[in-house]
């Protein structure tokens, strides 16, 4: 009796390997998120989504999926890392050319500019934090839901990598030939929320420090890609779930009210933001497709 016992827990420890352990798999990832976190309130930043897909790679290290992590994140991480990169840079060089089209086009559907309106009309603290919430999603949500299509939907992840490329360098390109400053710039009146008051009220310059130090592009309202994001992560989740992924159209839905109250964007902006999200949707699904039927390279290199 006793030799089967230890038979039996010879088994189990010969079958154990903790490289492939979900037990670890989660814990290590909660360790370094959780210390991530003290980190992150005790210097008083915003981590970048960067620090996000360093955690899942440990996760992806102890699923025994190291290789087939970096393979598929190498294309999203390098064109959200250039994208950050040129961003700024885009900064430095459109400054000097801004231009003035989204505010007249904005006096002229409205005759006035909506955050103003909305500013001085049901301006409320729970507001501004709620707008706080919804704005900041913009930073982590991109690259959580890549995360989810990868584990979920491998054909879909590509597509969506694509779509996310089509999208921010579409609009990279419009900030270096059109670059336009924000309503809080632009607009007497015009509170900036976050910076003025939602900082204030933290009593630690979070905003300030991730918009005027890490993202140093001032003149980048339109197209919004705090509006486009979120839309594109919609279609992708009511195409791949149908009825089920609808709720996810409260994520954007939520940043577009945000973005024009928090006097960071022109209604004009996120309307743009939405049509660049729709035409990089669109683009991977219908005219993606056509390729590989039609050159054989892309056969084997282009998901369908």
């Amino acid at each position: 009796m006793v030799k089967k016992r230890e038979d039996k827990k010879l088994k189990l420890d010969l079958k154990f390997d903790y490289h492939s352990s979900r037990f670890f798999a989660l814990l290590f990832p909660a360790i370094y998120l959780i210390a991530l976190t003290i980190f992150c309130v005790r210097y008083a930043i915003i981590p970048g989504p960067e620090f996000l897909i360093l955690a899942f790679l440990i996760y992806a290290a102890y699923n025994q999926r190291t290789w087939r992590f970096l393979k598929d994140w190498l294309p999203f991480i390098t064109v959200f890392i250039s994208y950050e990169l040129m961003y700024g840079f885009v900064g430095i060089i459109a400054k000097n050319n801004l231009h003035s089209g989204p505010l007249k086009l904005e006096l002229g559907l409205f005759g006035t500019i909506p955050s103003i309106v909305l500013q001085q009309s049901i301006r409320l603290p729970v507001l501004d934090y709620m707008g706080a919430f919804f704005y900041s999603l913009h930073f982590f949500a991109p690259t959580i839901f890549a995360f989810i299509l990868w584990k979920a939907s491998p054909k879909n992840y590509w597509k969506y990598t694509v779509a996310f490329g089509i999208c921010t360098y579409g609009a990279l390109i419009t900030f270096l030939f059109y670059p336009v400053a924000p309503p809080w710039i632009a607009v007497p009146h015009v509170t900036r929320i976050l910076t003025g008051s939602v900082d204030a009220s933290l009593g630690i310059p979070v905003y300030k420090t991730l918009f005027d130090v890490l993202s140093p592009n001032l003149y980048a309202a339109f197209p919004s890609m705090h509006s486009a994001l979120p839309l594109l992560i919609s279609l992708f989740a009511i195409k791949i779930w149908g009825k089920k992924g609808l709720p996810v159209l409260i994520f954007p839905v939520g940043v577009w009210f945000s973005a024009v109250y928090l006097g960071e964007h022109y209604v004009v902006d996120v309307l743009g933001g939405i049509a660049y999200a729709i035409f990089a949707f669109l683009i991977v699904e219908k005219m993606l497709p056509l390729l590989p039927k039609r050159i054989d390279f892309f056969k084997k290199h282009l998901p369908t």
